[in-house]
């Protein structure tokens, strides 16, 4: 039996990031910077203003004050400074040649053609220095940085429309089950009908691939046919960076897509010491070797490998060196189970560093914030003992 932490160095080891593109600013949100930025001019590019009122020369309104209110005269935008005038200028405007400061509207009469100030401002005031912001050449952003709505706004700041950086990686998430009913057809049933089985992991990993940073292709549920289940997967290579599985990929007569994708390439099928989640798979397939990572059909199960194996493999195909998540020391407030061999995941509620169990199943996922981990040296953990918790992203 493979130890969870061999299966996941397998799993990390097969992919590597994609190739950097050059992405508009809205595309590129959320991705992950490939290459330095540079400021190629100053910031703000010329003198201006940085108040609505009047650009004007300090030594001419120095004396103003409310009992001594000066008169300037009032020249067109455009003109040059001249002694005891002003001129009227808007937020970011350029300042105009020979003034060195700005009087805020609100100091003055607002008047024309002659404006009387009734405060003296200072040299400088008011005015956005050429270069105060950013200076030519400086680096503002490195490589591996996550660019969010205020990395953004700096890009378009310096004048860069595109950026380098590793693109959304194309997620294809294929449910598998004949007795799985796609959730958009799912109707309220009247008492006594026979139970149906929605496709939870479908919506779940779709919805989970997006959290995560990347794009889903959601595909299924697809019957339990091998001919279709081939085409099906065909189609995905195509198009997809990655093609993730769940179900199907046990032992038994019935899991049809553990011969389909060992038919597909190269995919390694193993027992992991992991609870949920005994059976896993890993490789890659077609003749572009897209990464695939096959999960249990089980809900839990499926998505405590989502967090344990794709997660991290999202991370790294979005080019991020620390392709893990949150984790740290909480106190367990119950007893929990856990299985000699196996390291035992345990959906918990952490709060205040105290981790609560959470009831089984999908409900109890619905609550949980964090996956307690309990070593396979251990049967048991008691309350008030220390546990490594992974922390869910979203929760």
């Amino acid at each position: 039996m493979r130890s969870l932490a061999e299966h996941l160095q397998l799993v990390i080891s097969r992919v590597r990031p994609l190739e950097p593109l050059s992405l508009p600013l809205l595309d590129a949100r959320g991705c992950v910077l490939a290459a330095d930025v540079t400021a190629g001019a100053d910031v703000p590019a010329f003198h201006s203003s940085a108040v609505m009122g009047y650009a004007a020369r300090a030594g001419d309104i120095a004396m103003a004050s409310p009992s001594a209110v000066l008169a300037l005269r009032e020249l067109p935008a455009g003109s040059p400074m001249a002694p005891g005038c002003v001129i009227a200028v808007s937020v970011g405007s350029p300042l105009p040649y020979g003034a060195d400061c700005v009087v805020p509207v609100e100091y003055t009469d607002r008047g024309a053609p002659v404006v009387r100030v009734g405060r003296p401002v200072a040299r400088g005031a008011n005015v956005l220095w050429a270069g105060s912001q950013i200076k030519q050449g400086t680096t503002l952003m490195r490589v591996g940085q996550t660019l969010r709505s205020r990395e953004i706004a700096m890009l378009a700041a310096i004048g860069i429309g595109k950026v380098p950086a590793y693109p959304r990686p194309r997620i294809a998430v294929l449910t598998t089950g004949s007795e799985l009913v796609d959730t958009s057809r799912l109707r309220p049933q009247p008492q006594g009908s026979p139970a149906v089985k929605p496709d939870i992991n479908g919506v779940a990993l779709a919805c989970a691939v997006v959290e995560a940073g990347a794009l889903s292709y959601r595909v299924g549920p697809v019957p339990d046919d091998p001919v279709r289940l081939r085409k099906i997967l065909d189609d995905q290579l195509g198009r997809a960076d990655m093609v993730v599985t769940t179900g199907g990929i046990g032992a038994e007569a019935d899991d049809v897509l553990r011969p389909v994708l060992a038919t597909m390439g190269t995919v390694d099928f193993a027992w992991v010491a992991l609870e949920p989640g005994r059976v896993q798979g890993t490789g890659s397939l077609g003749a572009s070797n897209v990464p695939l990572i096959a999960l249990p059909g089980d809900p839990v199960a499926a998505f405590v490998g989502f967090e344990l194996f794709v997660r991290p493999v999202v991370r790294r195909l979005m080019g991020h060196s620390d392709v893990y998540g949150t984790r740290r020391q909480v106190r367990l407030t119950e007893p929990v189970e856990g299985a000699a061999g196996v390291t035992t995941m345990v959906p918990v509620v952490v709060e205040d560093e105290a981790a609560t169990p959470v009831p089984p199943g999908v409900p109890g996922l619905a609550q949980a914030t964090a996956l307690a981990v309990v070593p396979p040296e251990r049967l048991s953990l008691q309350r008030g003992d220390m546990v490594t918790a992974v922390f869910l992203e979203h929760a």
